[in-house]
């Protein structure tokens, strides 16, 4: 709590056994036979004075209460100065460092008051300070001045240590501030790290996730027009015809080899534009494969961006691949190209197999994850014993032109 009592503070159990034992010290010293030249204080004064002496840290205000008890027992039991009077230094002095602000202003009043009736008391009881209020004018005025200028001094020189305790006590403030300021920098730069770090991962995260799909797409298309193209080789009797369909197979095992090296090289076509001729050319390889491909386009083609290009090729080597892999054998696939205002319709329709060749699944999550990131869709289901997939490809805001 740092509300303070009125006579009672929170204090350490060692320095209230400190105080307590130098007062009983001072009370000592106050009840010594010995002549220092002061004559000695009655009993209460000495209870007095060792109480304010005793309770100067733990309630400073209860301490100056007591010196004015002290000063009540001298004057009327008309005591001369003693040793018992230093409880009032030591009170202003203490009550000026460790006391609240308003204990502060009270000691100084207490320090202005005590001296100008202790010098009011002396100079109508005292005779020998009598003398000197009636002597000469510099003597009567080093007289008068000394009980409030010895109390007030006392009680500067207690301000000027408040002062400085409190100048040691911001700097330990702003130091410790500045470490914890300093801490918190680093936890912030080490949080900054670690979420560097973490952004990192995702990025190479998605770079890997899209690396393996784009070699799905590249190499499943691939593999399924040769192997599509090397099951009809023992039914051809034409030789001719055999050479042309190993020389498909080497061009496209040679096509799928050059984007699979832009795929693995982080290229993957995005540094140059699609024509849509190279639409034209992933139908033309599924007819050269054996496919009955019925292929039609709708509106006014233009050339694609980098991404919109890559996704429309990958998104139609994926789903005529699925049609290859999974239609009925000798029926026709049909390709429909729609080019509208802002995007391109695929859609791809063919009759499904007897569903001996299930696939993954992973083709048709890559195709919906990468026309998600650009803005289109994916959908595809089996409608009449057909079986439709449509995607939907935005055009790049920087887009092509049209041819």
């Amino acid at each position: 709590m740092t509300e303070r009592r009125t006579f009672i503070r929170p204090l350490a159990t060692r320095s209230i056994i400190v105080d307590v034992a130098w007062a009983a010290f001072a009370a000592f010293v106050f009840v010594l036979p010995v002549d220092f030249g002061l004559e000695h204080a009655s009993f209460p004064a000495v209870v007095a004075a060792a109480a304010a002496i005793a309770l100067r840290r733990l309630s400073p205000s209860g301490a100056m209460i007591m010196v004015v008890i002290l000063g009540f027992v001298q004057v009327q039991g008309y005591e001369r100065p003693s040793l018992v009077d230093v409880a009032l230094f030591v009170v202003i002095g203490t009550t000026a460092v460790v006391g609240s602000k308003a204990e502060a202003v009270l000691a100084g009043a207490l320090a202005l008051v005590a001296g100008v009736g202790a010098t009011v008391y002396l100079a109508y009881t005292g005779y020998r300070f009598a003398m000197l209020v009636t002597g000469p004018a510099d003597r009567a005025v080093l007289a008068l001045a000394a009980p409030v200028t010895s109390l007030l001094a006392v009680w500067a020189g207690g301000l000027a240590v408040r002062a400085f305790r409190s100048r040691n006590q911001e700097s330990a403030k702003r130091a410790d501030a500045e470490a914890a300021a300093s801490r918190a920098a680093a936890a912030a730069t080490q949080a900054e790290a670690v979420a560097t770090r973490a952004v990192d991962v995702a990025e190479s995260e998605r770079i890997r996730a899209d690396i393996a799909r784009d070699v799905h797409d590249v190499v499943g298309h691939s593999l399924a027009v040769i192997i599509a193209q090397a099951d009809s080789v023992p039914f051809l009797d034409d030789e001719a015809r055999i050479r042309e369909v190993s020389a498909t197979i080497a061009s496209t095992a040679r096509s799928s080899l050059v984007e699979v090296r832009q795929v693995l090289g982080h290229i993957d076509g995005s540094g140059a534009t699609t024509d849509p001729g190279s639409l034209d050319e992933i139908v033309q390889g599924i007819r050269e494969a054996g496919v009955d491909v019925d292929h039609t386009v709708r509106g006014t083609p233009r050339t694609l961006g980098p991404d919109t290009g890559t996704a429309a090729r990958r998104v139609l080597q994926e789903m005529l691949t699925n049609a290859l892999r999974h239609g009925a054998p000798g029926l026709p696939v049909v390709v429909r190209e729609t080019w509208r205002s802002a995007d391109l319709v695929l859609e791809v329709e063919n009759v499904p197999g007897d569903g001996s060749t299930a696939g993954s699944g992973r083709g048709v999550e890559g195709m919906q994850s990468r026309l998600s990131a650009l803005g289109g869709s994916f959908d595809a289901a089996v409608l009449d014993d057909v079986f439709a997939a449509r995607a939907r490809i935005p055009f790049d805001v920087h887009g092509g032109t049209n041819r």
